[in-house]
């Protein structure tokens, strides 16, 4: 009798394990679907796709504007990219776009911070020619006391005061990464799963060896003393359909530390991870993170600077992010 029970178990167990194998694959292949029918990168044209390659671009432009190591003359071929891209839109779709003419100013930023540059920049100055009326793009010099001045203020301003900072002067207490990620548990997570887990790095070389697989920080990633790589537990997920969950509760723990190295005075730059699988697997193999972990978003960290300049990145304005849906509509 015990080992029929213990047979019916087991088969049972192997059955549901069959049905969970069978709803995952179909949920991974419903978001296959949508994501080649409307990734931007598959949609090239439309409005939304072609908005979305601007704000990469002008980003790109923004950074190199606000970097502690900048040299003038970088970043030409990406200005006159930019400049393409917004004259296309522009014919395209109209003008009037925010993100579109803050692109234009940052292009304009971009050319009078290099003045009487000897080497010509004969396209950049046909596009600011048809656009006289763009001022150049603000990108904030601020001061530390200032910087930090609101991090006892009401929310909204709190929230308004972060920004990413990429210029780092000095390293971060061990203590004070351990107050942020402290503070940063209290996100809310599904179920209280509590998927996030975070593997931080202050050895240079390993710090090192990861931005040169993740690909974004030329300029300043070596002025990071401390790297906060920030996972999800995916054996935290019950069934196929919690197949985003991982990343959702990742993020939302990821804010929160980001809010909590803020209030701390912590400088910090958020980094996609947004890599080949083989990099993917490697850092795992180098960084000593388990399988089961996803990595989610990586953070350098450092004190910042008595002065530091931050990039202006307009937010959308919430008519274009909020949606009411009326009642029997």
């Amino acid at each position: 009798m015990k080992i029929l029970k213990r047979t019916v178990r087991a088969v049972r167990q192997w059955l549901e394990r069959a049905r969970m194998r069978r709803e995952a694959r179909r949920a991974f292949r419903y978001d296959e679907r949508r994501f080649m029918r409307h990734a931007g990168v598959f949609t090239p044209g439309s409005a939304s796709a072609d908005r979305e390659e601007i704000i990469m671009a002008y980003h790109v432009l923004e950074k190199g504007l606000t970097m502690p190591h900048r040299r003038l003359g970088f970043g030409r071929e990406a200005a006159v990219r930019l400049a393409r891209l917004v004259s296309a839109f522009e014919l395209r779709h109209g003008t009037g776009d925010a993100q579109v003419a803050h692109a234009a100013g940052v292009l304009r930023a971009y050319r009078e911070l290099h003045g009487d540059w000897p080497e010509p920049f004969t396209e950049l100055d046909a596009f600011l020619a048809a656009h006289p009326d763009t001022p150049a793009a603000v990108e904030p010099h601020v001061r530390r006391d200032e910087f930090y001045s609101r991090t006892s203020s009401s929310f909204p301003d709190f929230a308004a005061s972060r920004h990413v900072v990429r210029h780092f002067a000095g390293p971060v207490p061990r203590d004070r990464i351990e107050e942020a990620v402290r503070i940063a548990t209290t996100a809310p997570s599904a179920c209280n799963r509590q998927y996030a887990r975070v593997h931080a790095i202050d050895d240079p070389t390993t710090r090192d060896w990861l931005f040169s697989r993740q690909r974004g920080t030329r300029g300043f990633g070596q002025d990071a003393s401390a790297i906060l790589v920030v996972t999800a537990d995916i054996s935290c997920v019950r069934w196929g359909w919690e197949r985003h969950d991982a990343f959702v509760n990742g993020g939302i723990f990821v804010m929160n530390l980001c809010y909590a190295l803020h209030y701390l005075g912590i400088a910090h730059c958020i980094l996609h991870w947004s890599v080949d699988p083989v990099f993917d697997a490697e850092a795992h193999k180098v960084l000593g993170i388990p399988e089961c972990e996803e990595i989610v978003q990586v953070l350098a960290c450092g004190m910042p600077p008595e002065e530091f300049d931050v990039a202006a990145s307009p937010r959308r304005d919430v008519s274009e992010i909020l949606t009411w849906k009326a009642a029997g509509a």
